[in-house]
């Protein structure tokens, strides 16, 4: 039995309600399903193996014990929201083993690289608010991402105050191996191309478009990089600090070096651009039968580039 304790709402062009017990026990029986699922398709893969070998000791793993993982990576919380895809996913890379956890948006020709976590499960933006993604991410661009801290505490009307938000990535961004980006205290917006480098820490902070954050970079929160500015590898930006456009930041605590050259500012446009151009190499290295998906064959074929054998 689920009991809700029913406040009075004082914002109801802002106040969510708690979850309905139809929303709960849609969400349970979803998960029971697709854990049976699992279950059978395993079942049935290994017995099919049976079929045409003899299994030994020491044998190859069976299909679905390989270390590729082929199981969903975007992890949805019922009441913290969950990851959507702002655009074609075909023109989108999530790596699978990266982690999309609670309100993470990702914008058209971003990529997440192998390893990345970006974790949004400290936000009050419940599943079920909307029923379509295009209203849900409308209501947020519009009202939530510049809501006031006290009006936005206010929506999650079961947890008063848990603070947090959403994780934006925008469009033409990459996020490296091993980077992680948390929304703990507020939201964390990145901008159009940028490019934050393996194993940097981004926290609740704002990176604004056509910037670079070095590899192993901290981002406190409430820190701000303004559009092409430069954090260089390691470098630590404190909390309240704001690195102004067209600089070039280094140290812990993190301080302007030097202004960026013309030629550097478009080297960071240049590195951005590219990473959007690797992603859709690895869009398909889960496709099944190999990682070369059939238009690259068959664009190889016309060009001459391998044989056209039987």
């Amino acid at each position: 039995a689920f009991i809700f304790l029913h406040l009075p709402n004082h914002h109801s062009h802002h106040t969510m309600s708690p979850p309905t017990l139809w929303i709960r026990l849609r969400h349970s029986v979803g998960r029971a399903l697709r854990e049976t699922g699992q279950m059978v398709d395993r079942v049935g893969i290994r017995g099919a193996q049976h079929a045409i070998s003899t299994r030994i000791v020491d044998d190859d793993a069976v299909i679905f014990d390989n270390p590729l993982s082929r199981h969903r990576n975007k992890m949805p919380l019922l009441r913290r929201g969950e990851p959507l895809i702002d655009g074609e996913d075909s023109s989108v890379f999530i790596a699978p083993c990266s982690t999309l956890i609670g309100s993470v948006r990702i914008g058209e020709g971003s990529s997440i690289w192998y390893g990345a976590c970006l974790r949004a499960d400290m936000c009050s933006n419940g599943m079920g608010k909307f029923k379509a993604k295009e209203q849900q991410l409308k209501w947020e661009k519009e009202e939530w991402y510049t809501m006031p801290e006290e009006e936005s505490e206010k929506i999650d009307v079961i947890e008063k105050g848990s603070g947090g938000g959403a994780i934006v990535i925008g469009c033409g961004t990459n996020v490296q191996d091993g980077a992680v980006i948390s929304a703990n205290t507020n939201h964390c917006i990145i901008g159009d191309s940028v490019t934050i480098g393996h194993m940097a820490h981004i926290h609740s902070a704002r990176v604004d478009s056509f910037s670079l954050i070095g590899m192993g970079s901290v981002l406190s929160p409430d820190s701000h990089v303004e559009s092409y500015a430069f954090v260089a590898a390691g470098s630590v930006i404190k909390s309240g600090v704001t690195v102004p456009s067209g600089e070039l930041w280094a140290g812990n605590p993190a301080k302007k070096l030097r202004d960026l050259t013309d030629t550097e500012k478009e080297k960071l446009v240049y590195q951005a651009e590219e990473y959007v151009k690797l992603g859709k190499n690895h869009c398909d290295v889960m496709t099944v039968g190999g990682n070369v998906p059939d238009y690259a064959i068959e664009h190889l074929m016309l060009e001459g580039e391998i044989e056209n054998k039987p």
